[in-house]
């Protein structure tokens, strides 16, 4: 009997190579894991992970980083939520 997750791992990473020589849209991002916040700098650390399979679809995903000086985006409050 074929295990299942493994079955699915297979689907996913052929659906990753499959729609990786092609623009994703914010859709697609979101059906493939990555936020809408995900910056490009955020990619390249992918390699220390040994994800490089990931790093393309991660770059047509990524917001490039605004370097304008010393300009940081600063929020009023954040909410944690811890998962146990």
């Amino acid at each position: 009997m074929v295990d299942v997750s493994c079955l699915l791992s297979l689907v996913f990473l052929l659906m990753l190579f499959v729609i990786s020589s092609c623009e994703l849209t914010s859709e697609q991002c979101k059906e493939l894991g990555f936020s809408s916040n995900l910056f490009c700098s955020s990619c390249k650390e992918l390699k220390q992970f040994e994800l490089t399979t990931l790093q393309e679809n991660c770059l047509s995903c990524c917001q490039k980083e605004e370097h304008g000086g010393d300009t940081q985006k600063m929020y009023e409050a954040a909410a944690l939520e811890v998962c146990s």
